[in-house]
């Protein structure tokens, strides 16, 4: 049961970058990372609110998950997204998911944790993915220029620094739905204010083919956030964190399925990315 709830969330997950590669056809990055948001916080906060619960939950806390929201999901999203229309999904949401990579290095660096036989063998085969994925493929018609995949390395990074911070921020907000809720808050908050000052609301490509497609991207991956807490309401840690980390199998499957006008999922690119995605599920498997 556990096993198919997780999986669920990553296929949810998958399923809303493949709406937002479909949606960049007709608006550029900003309309999709406003509008997507703006559908997953609606269905996080509407399906997570009557569960949320105050008791033992610091302001603090709530503060920090406001602004880890600002860095994961909203900006790592936003870089995401960037590079989606100029490499393709099937390569940028696999980089962006090295992110289990990141954490751990840092881990290393600053918690004092030590090099082990899982954190050297799930670090080679994301450098080894990465590297496939940054090859040019004859097979490939599409031209790419190699600078764009920094992009969601930089989501990615974003993504390691966020995941023990929001760790640690269960100290202080023990109420998962809380913590979710105010997740979202923050981003929202944060891309709001960015829309005003900036003025960038203007450039916003609100019409019916951006609303339906952005939009059911932001439904599928509140669907997926939601499948997630439900299954480590259910299960362990240790069960649910590796099974979410196939997203970007799901990813390039579905790119391979429903993607075939706007992209060409290769053999480089689907080795590239099941090396990522095995990576990512020894060092998360191996973490707890």
């Amino acid at each position: 049961m556990v096993a198919f709830i997780s999986l669920a969330s990553a296929f949810f997950f998958a399923v809303g970058q493949i709406w937002v590669r479909i949606g960049l056809q007709y608006a550029p990055p900003l309309s999709a990372v406003a509008i997507s948001n703006a559908g997953t916080a609606l269905w996080v906060w509407l399906t997570l609110a009557p569960f949320v619960s105050f008791a033992s939950s610091s302001q603090t806390g709530i503060y920090l998950y406001m602004f880890l929201g600002v860095l994961s999901p909203l900006a790592s999203q936003a870089l995401l997204f960037a590079s989606t229309l100029q490499v393709g999904i099937s390569r940028a949401s696999p980089i962006r998911n090295t992110a289990p990579l990141f954490a751990s290095l840092l881990s290393v660096a600053f918690l004092g944790e030590r090099w082990t036989t899982a954190l050297v063998t799930g670090t080679v085969l994301i450098v080894m993915g990465g590297t496939l994925l940054g090859m040019r493929d004859s097979a490939d018609p599409h031209e790419f220029k190699r600078t764009y995949l920094i992009l969601p390395l930089i989501g990615a990074l974003l993504g390691g620094v966020s995941s023990p911070l929001r760790k640690f921020g269960f100290s202080l907000v023990p109420s998962v739905p809380l913590a979710t809720c105010a997740l979202m808050a923050g981003g929202m908050l944060a891309l709001l204010a960015y829309l005003s000052i900036a003025g960038k609301y203007k450039a916003l490509v609100v019409r019916r083919e951006t609303i339906l497609r952005f939009g059911l991207s932001g439904f599928a991956s509140g669907v997926g956030m939601t499948l997630n807490l439900w299954a480590l309401e259910v299960g362990t840690v240790v069960i649910v964190a590796p099974l979410i980390a196939t997203t970007p199998l799901f990813t390039v499957i579905l790119s391979a399925l429903y993607l075939r006008s706007y992209e060409k999922v290769t053999m480089k690119i689907a080795l590239g990315a099941a090396a990522i995605c095995l990576g990512g599920v020894i060092l998360v498997a191996f973490k707890f």
